[in-house]
């Protein structure tokens, strides 16, 4: 879901970046008040796991590329103001040292994997873990997923109307491209975020704790 610098349009970029850097400025305002040298670590851990597994990339059809995102998994172990600060570190290595995701777009990377996953992760899973945990994870994975690819279709889509073609892509490519890949991507990472997690819960369930135990006052 990585978007390269040259394909949207410079007024696009601006509300990705005003966004984006609002939201991260809150984030790690919340989360700088009640970290601590416990949680630091896992936090840590947690940050290396989602960029590893978003090494692996491909390209889809309209601009941008498909993988791996990990902001339900994120949200659900730390809370999402944690999660929106861990995609922060990881996208900012990844546009300075891989060329994955261009730096003016950083912006609109950050809001639509870090912000938008992990916010419609939460919204998605706190009202359904109670009942039906496994249920709730995939969900709010696979909803994660899905409504950042539609959010960056919006934006290729927008990109184009705003520039008269110049930039980004016309909006029923972008929706047809974005939609029809991540559907299936979203699904593989519900899968796998089920399996983490119920691995996690497992052989550690003190990780799976954590954000209970050391972080109540962010992700509750």
């Amino acid at each position: 879901m990585h978007i390269p610098d040259g394909i949207m349009a410079p007024v696009v970029l601006g509300v990705g970046w005003l966004v984006a850097l609002v939201v991260v400025a809150l984030a790690m305002r919340k989360v700088g008040k009640h970290a601590d040298d416990e949680y630091l670590p896992l936090v840590a851990l947690l940050a290396a796991g989602i960029f590893v597994a978003q090494l692996l990339n491909f390209p889809i059809v309209g601009g941008t590329t498909g993988h791996l995102i990990g902001a339900a998994l994120a949200t659900i172990l730390l809370g999402p103001a944690t999660s929106v600060v861990i995609f922060t570190v990881i996208l900012i290595i990844q546009a300075l040292i891989f060329g994955d995701g261009g730096l003016l777009a950083l912006g609109l990377n950050l809001l639509n994997m870090g912000i938008v996953g992990s916010v419609v992760a939460w919204a998605v899973y706190r009202p359904l873990a109670g009942r039906h945990r496994n249920a709730a994870v995939f969900a709010a994975s696979w909803t994660s997923v899905v409504a950042g690819a539609l959010v960056c279709a919006t934006e290729l889509g927008a990109s184009y109307a705003a520039s008269g073609g110049a930039y980004g892509v016309p909006p029923l490519i972008a929706f047809a491209a974005m939609g029809l890949y991540h559907v299936l991507i979203a699904t593989g990472e519900g899968i796998i975020t089920v399996g983490v997690l119920a691995y996690l819960t497992r052989v550690a369930p003190d990780v799976v704790a954590a954000k209970k135990i050391r972080f109540r006052g962010v992700t509750e």
